[in-house]
Parts: structure tokens; C-alpha cells; sequence
């Protein structure tokens, strides 16, 4: 790196997990740029010394008006375009004209006109399997882009669980950089405990490549106050000890618990969870205690939707925590959803780092058709599900940290 503290600017920068991860790693952070309201008021409240520009990023179109916001050239640009024109989630058939297909861009015009040593673009993993209305794939598009602009790039299938996050997550990392063909993925650092292989020796195996077993749900919230639905505060204080190595990593001597608050289900939908076990879902219940028409006179639907209201495990990672993670999962053992800080626990925030907007919103789509769009932005939930776990982060920024230091020290010795 340039500097003895390396830099880097954060573009599409959300609730800013992908960022705090590098900041973690010892990065200096020149810029986040982000267009949300809510979003933008989670990172200034987070990071009060961080330049924060709201913004959509295609404002900034040309080099001039890139290259004025800085006095020095960033080390690494990082970002994750928004991932739902690709997303596998949903219909197969995506709309090839949705505007976030061709946001990366955008993201790759910054690095064309700042020429950093390194990026790191992250997506989803359905992306690998994404084609273009003329059958190209599209990742094979965005390598192309930047190997054009001078990079060696690489893409990175990462599942978060290894990296020490309590969640079983997959996304995918463009990584390019100006000095060698292959860096390689991060070293894993923990093995995801399977129960079809015989324990004492997938235990000898693991341990002789240095890995310890991933944490589990119950390691990440089970020291956080019990709710029942409609309780909890903004707020409040802790009731129990850290129970783990990983609950006293995560309160980072946090005064106060921030966004613990539970969903205001009503007395039917606590009935309905109740009936729900490990592993099941809302079509796993009973006929009597499934969702009743919208149209009223207390005719029950006939639509289940399989991964609405899914009851995890607590010996495991949990399932990935998605923007929508308030309908999708409920506690292993209280008969409600998970609070926007349980699910900030699962993505490895910090309990010092709060979220601020409302904990939700209603759907984007009304929001658009009722023309309510001072309420459309994103959510505590939104802006914790879509970001990239912060520990997840400091591994990829140690990672290339090393790499490209290492090549650096190569080159001027030659």
C-alpha cells in the first residue's frame, strides 16, 4: 500500500458494514457514498468524522466531477451495487432493463478514473449464473470491463460462516488488482459443524488446518433480553453477562443495547408461531392456524409461503440474513420474529453501532403508488440485511492488505 495507513472510499455504501470491516483492518476511509436518507443517517451517527455524501452515484458521470472530491488517490475502492436485478430470489426471468443491472458501471468508472491498486465489488451469488438479453453471462461482462481498465480480476465465492459469522451467507467478490494474476481467497478461518460426518474426526481434520468450528445462532443473541411481541425499546439496558468470547467481542463495552425491539404481531400470528418447530415454517402449521384471507370474513387463505416465518435452529449458523429478514425467521425459542439488533448480531455490528429510520417500512411498490415517498427509504432491517458483515470485511481487507503489500516490496526491490 501507498501509505502507512492504506485508504479507501466506499461506494454504495448502505448502513456501512462493508466499510466498518475495513476500518476494523486499519483502513482510513476518504468517502461513503450512499443515496438512502435513513442509511446516510446511520453512517454520520456511526462514524462522526467520515465524509458522507448522499447521493446517487449516477451524479457523478464524468472524471471531473469525480476526481474533485479528492486530494489523494484511494488505496482500494469497495462497494456492492444493488444486487436485486440479479438476485435469485424471486422470478427467474429478470427484466434485462432494470437499472441496477448496469450499475456497476458506475462503480467501475470511480476506479477507471482513480485507478486504485485494488477493488472489491460484492453481489450476489446468483450473479454467476446471470445472462444478458443477448445470452452473455454477466459476470463474464464485468471482468471484462475491468480487465480493460489494467486489472487482473478475480471473483470470490465466500460463505460468511467460515469467516467467523453466524450466519450461513454467500455472496460473491470481484476483486481486482493492478499487480498479480491470483491472490486467492482469504484464509478460512472456522469450519461449519456438519452432523454427517463423524464428529471426533471431522473435529482432528479441521484442527490440523487451524480452524475452529463456526459460531452458532445461539452463540451470537443469547444474552440479549427476552421478548415477547410488542415489547422491548430502542434503548435499553443489558439484564445478562457476555456468555461467550464472541458476546464480549460484539458489546465492545457498549453502554446500551440499541434496536432490540419486537415485531407487533398480533395474538393469531403468536398462536401460529407457536406451532412451529426447528427447521419449519409458516406452511408447517396446522390448517386452523394459517393466515386468514385479506378480503376478511375470517376465511383462511389458501397461499403458504415456504420461507415466510421459518424458525431457526439455534445450534446453527443461522439462515442468511436477507433485507426483508423480519418476515423470513423467527426466534429459536420466543414465538416472534428477530429484532433488527438480534439480526445485527448475526451480521457481526457491533452493539455500539445503531441504526437509525424507522424498524420498518411497507412495501416499496405501495409506497411508490400511494406517492408516500418521504417513507421510502431504507429501514433498520433493510440496512442491516443488505450489508456485508462487517467481519467478513477486515478478513478480505487483511487479506489484500498483505498481498498487495507484499507485491509492492517485490517491485521496488526490482
Amino acid at each position: 500500500m501507498t501509505t502507512a495507513q492504506p485508504t479507501f472510499i466506499d461506494l454504495f455504501a448502505g448502513a456501512g458494514g462493508f466499510g466498518l470491516g475495513f476500518k476494523m483492518a486499519g483502513f482510513s476511509v476518504l468517502l461513503s457514498l450512499e443515496t438512502d436518507t435513513w442509511a446516510c443517517d446511520t453512517l454520520r451517527y456511526n462514524h462522526s468524522n467520515m465524509t458522507v455524501i448522499q447521493s446517487d452515484i449516477c451524479d457523478f458521470s464524468s472524471e471531473n466531477t469525480i476526481r474533485e472530491l479528492f486530494t489523494v488517490k484511494p488505496d482500494i475502492i469497495i462497494g456492492g451495487p444493488p444486487c436485486q436485478g440479479f438476485s435469485i430470489a424471486g422470478p427467474a426471468q429478470k427484466d434485462p432493463q432494470d437499472p441496477r443491472n448496469s450499475l456497476f458501471v458506475n462503480f467501475a468508472q470511480w476506479v477507471k478514473f482513480l485507478e486504485p491498486q485494488a477493488f472489491v465489488m460484492e453481489n450476489v451469488k446468483g450473479l454467476l449464473s446471470r445472462k444478458n438479453s443477448a445470452g452473455k453471462k454477466v459476470i463474464d461482462i464485468i471482468k471484462e470491463t475491468f480487465i480493460n481498465l489494467g486489472y487482473y480480476v478475480e471473483v470470490w465465492l465466500l460463505n460468511a460462516a467460515e469467516y467467523g459469522v453466524p450466519q450461513n451467507r454467500e455472496r460473491i467478490f470481484v476483486v481486482g488488482n493492478k499487480f498479480i494474476p491470483i491472490i486467492g481467497i482469504p484464509p478460512k478461518t472456522h469450519f461449519i459443524n456438519s452432523l454427517n460426518i463423524n464428529k471426533n474426526f471431522q473435529l482432528s481434520m479441521f484442527e490440523q488446518r487451524n480452524l475452529i468450528p463456526s459460531i452458532s445462532l445461539w452463540d451470537a443473541i443469547s444474552d440479549l433480553p427476552p421478548l415477547n411481541a410488542r415489547e422491548g425499546k430502542e434503548e435499553q439496558p443489558y439484564i445478562l453477562e457476555p456468555q461467550n468470547n464472541y458476546q464480549y467481542w460484539i458489546r465492545s463495552n457498549s453502554p446500551v443495547l440499541y434496536n432490540h425491539v419486537a415485531m407487533d404481531h398480533t395474538s393469531r400470528l403468536v398462536e401460529r408461531f407457536k406451532q412451529i418447530k426447528w427447521g419449519e415454517s409458516v406452511s408447517n402449521v396446522p390448517k386452523e392456524y394459517g393466515a386468514i384471507r385479506r378480503s376478511g370474513n375470517g376465511e383462511l387463505s389458501e397461499i403458504n409461503y415456504d420461507q415466510n416465518n421459518r424458525r431457526l435452529n439455534p445450534n446453527k449458523p443461522s439462515h442468511t440474513i436477507t433485507a426483508s429478514f423480519y418476515a423470513n425467521f423467527i426466534h429459536p425459542y420466543q414465538h416472534r420474529n428477530l429484532t433488527a439488533r438480534e439480526g445485527a448480531r448475526l451480521q457481526t455490528f457491533p452493539d455500539s453501532y445503531k441504526f437509525l429510520g424507522k424498524k420498518t417500512v411497507v412495501s416499496h411498490k405501495l409506497l411508490h403508488r400511494e406517492q408516500r415517498f418521504d417513507e421510502k427509504f431504507l429501514c433498520q432491517y433493510n440496512q442491516i440485511g443488505n450489508a456485508v458483515p462487517p467481519i467478513l470485511a477486515k478478513s478480505i481487507a487483511l487479506h489484500l492488505q498483505e498481498k498487495l503489500s507484499l507485491c509492492q516490496q517485490v517491485n521496488e526491490i526490482l
